[in-house]
């Protein structure tokens, strides 16, 4: 700390919250293996020891982000499911904004999917898709032949394997890139059908 500098005070959670944004901006400059909680209490303007307060170790504090991001993740999928007119609609919408979230969050994004342990699988960020491919099977969008389970299973490994590529620049350097939105209605057009047709 510069001469006559002060160290910040938290209070009342100021502190977990003030780690929390520290180790966001760092994981979006270096990586979740790139970092300690001796640099994260440098960049907050705390002690070695202040984090400790709240995490018990560096994995407690990336469980922690990563907890945040299932958390904003699902919130972004419980949205984009409500505005949907038809249940064919609620899936590219669905579909849209797991893209969105992962290109607007690609740090916390790829951590959430990498680093995650059995205790932090949170089957409530799935249950809106089961839920839509379920209501589109009944439409006839989709076929009835699978469980909704397996189909959004199917679904969502067709959506993560897309945003990869997109987000490693896989598309791009293949010539398949696209407008998110032509990108989403392209790949689904095989899966959605026409129920009228």
């Amino acid at each position: 700390m510069a001469a006559g500098a002060t160290r910040r005070t938290y209070h009342h959670g100021a502190l977990r919250d003030a780690l929390l944004a520290g180790a966001r901006e760092l994981l979006a400059e270096r990586g979740a293996e790139a970092f300690s909680l001796n640099e994260l209490a440098r960049r907050v303007g705390v002690s070695s020891a202040a984090p400790y307060r709240h995490f018990t170790d560096r994995e407690a504090l990336l469980s922690a982000l990563r907890d945040e991001g299932y958390d904003a993740f699902g919130a972004a999928q419980r949205a984009a499911a409500a505005q949907a007119t038809d249940p064919a609609d609620r899936i590219i919408r669905l579909v849209a904004a797991y893209l969105r979230f992962a290109e607007e969050n690609s740090a916390i994004f790829g951590m959430m999917f990498r680093y995650w342990s059995w205790a932090e699988v949170r089957p409530d960020t799935f249950a809106p898709l089961v839920g839509a491919v379920a209501e589109a099977q009944e439409a006839g969008f989709l076929p009835a032949g699978q469980s909704a389970t397996t189909l959004a299973r199917t679904i969502w490994c067709t959506v993560h394997g897309l945003t990869t590529l997109r987000l490693t620049g896989g598309l791009t350097k293949l010539g398949l890139d696209a407008p998110t939105d032509q990108l989403i209605r392209d790949t689904f057009a095989a899966i959605l059908r026409d129920p009228d047709s």
